[in-house]
């Protein structure tokens, strides 16, 4: 655990301290045995009456947080049953299904501020949660985005709910924990027990980069840089749709050599369109807000490490760069909007692709029969994401060195000075380098993994360099 998370962690606790010692503490409790439960957990257990059914509810979920904190997970599930007999009337279940509901869309909002998104939220949550926890997290961060005008909250956020198979499903006259426990088997109390961890897990989140304003402050006219603002329609979606047809076409083939072909072709169209823009911008015909933002990438298990060569490799052809969190599971992608289009768009594709080819070559053991396939695998994709790597870049340069011909022919044209276009890539650079120190200016910089399974790195370098990388954007061009 991180200084931030266990700093976090050790504040909540201090806060559940203060609220347990605040709280009515009379002697006696709801099983008629003074001052602990069946299972032995220590409890002021109020006898009926005593208190309200709201003091009730929160002293026992002062105590279920801090077991589930405290990671006792086995006597925090004998607790919920001891709650669940103990406050069945419907006034204490309404009172502690309401303060949970309130406790997850706080701690939701807590993680705007901290800067999250709504796709960092869920990829997470199912990392850490069961199938039930990540859904009641799912359903926590609809109904707090749902509080706010849709004009005020950037729109790839409603975009990622949407991806994320999430949003408000529940009826008016309910709530969220409610209509998850009808719909879920094992009911009320598993729901509220897996809400409880979901609190938990909110409540322990560490900081990150906000790169995007918070619900509510996100205006429609407002472009401005990483950190602060979105760009609008980054990539004209004619183009867009091109490349998505050629990735298409490189993800259905059979043949290796297609598909690297049909991949070069969108890298070329997107390399083609990010110099144009650049230009653009040199011109004075861009906006002068519209500078370098920032988007992050999920990546998932396993064989994370070779999976985060792919897409820096994939950026890097496409001048942007890469900074992993490794622990929280995405990939921070940092440039011009253009180009982090381009860098997600292909990866996705690669992504699909590599791991296709990679499970073509199946299982693979030693000669004492013991499994080699994890290892052959892991060389596989490194080596994979190596060469291809190689492969975009040469296709960038292949289109920057077609453009810089494109304007020295048009410089002897006609008169006037001109910004040259290595002089624009240089200076985009100089900006995307900024943007990377001020998003992560205690940055560690460290190898990201090796191969060492001789056959997988061949397979993989095959796999990437089967093939010549020219002609695909003309044969669609052409209606190839």
């Amino acid at each position: 655990m991180g200084r931030n998370n266990q700093q976090r962690r050790a504040a909540k606790a201090r806060a559940r301290a203060k609220d347990r010692r605040s709280s009515p503490t009379p002697s006696g409790s709801a099983f008629g045995m003074p001052g602990a439960g069946p299972s032995g957990w220590p409890f002021a257990g109020p006898t009926s009456g005593s208190v309200s059914d709201d003091e009730l509810a929160m002293s026992w979920l002062h105590r279920l947080m801090r077991l589930t904190d405290e990671g006792q997970r086995e006597r925090a599930e004998e607790a919920f049953f001891e709650v669940s007999a103990s406050i069945a009337t419907p006034g204490g279940r309404r009172s502690l299904v309401g303060h949970l509901n309130r406790m997850l869309t706080e701690g939701v909002q807590d993680a705007w501020r901290l800067g999250w998104q709504p796709a960092d939220l869920l990829r997470l949550a199912a990392r850490n949660l069961g199938a039930i926890g990540s859904a009641v997290v799912g359903d926590a961060v609809a109904a707090q985005l749902g509080r706010y005008a849709a004009q005020t909250v950037t729109p790839s956020w409603h975009d990622q709910l949407t991806q994320a198979g999430a949003g408000v499903w529940w009826p008016r006259d309910t709530d969220p924990l409610t209509a998850r426990a009808v719909s879920t088997p094992d009911g009320l109390v598993t729901v509220l027990t897996e809400a409880v961890r979901a609190a938990d897990f909110l409540a322990g989140l560490p900081g990150l980069q906000r790169l995007d304003p918070l619900p509510g402050t996100w205006r429609p006219a407002r472009h401005t840089g990483a950190g602060r603002g979105e760009q609008a329609a980054p990539v004209d979606a004619r183009l867009l749709e091109r490349v998505r047809a050629l990735l298409a076409k490189a993800e259905s083939t059979t043949f290796e050599a297609e598909a690297e072909t049909f991949t070069a072709g969108a890298q070329s169209l997107m390399a083609r369109h990010s110099i144009d823009q650049a230009m653009l911008a040199a011109s004075g015909e861009r906006r002068s807000d519209d500078g370098p933002t920032a988007r992050r990438v999920g990546i998932d298990r396993p064989y994370e490490t070779p999976k985060v060569l792919l897409l820096d490799a994939v950026a890097t052809a496409n001048r942007c760069r890469t900074v992993w969190s490794e622990s929280l599971g995405f990939v921070t992608v940092i440039g011009f909007a253009s180009d982090l289009q381009a860098s997600e768009t292909i990866f996705t594709s690669l992504l699909l692709q590599s791991t296709r080819a990679m499970t073509r070559h199946g299982s693979r053991t030693t000669r004492g029969g013991q499994s080699r396939t994890r290892s052959f695998r892991q060389s596989f994709l490194t080596a994979f994401a190596h060469r291809i790597g190689q492969r975009l870049s040469g296709v960038t340069e292949e289109e920057t060195a077609s453009a810089r011909a494109r304007e020295g022919g048009a410089e002897t044209r006609r008169a006037g000075p001109s910004r040259d276009l290595v002089h624009v890539l240089a200076e985009r650079a100089t900006e995307v380098d900024a943007t990377v120190d001020a998003l992560f200016p205690q940055m560690v910089h460290r190898s990201a993994g090796s191969a060492n399974d001789h056959e997988g790195w061949w397979a993989g370098v095959k796999a990437a360099d089967s093939a010549t990388l020219f002609g695909a954007a003309e044969q669609l061009e052409a209606g190839g």
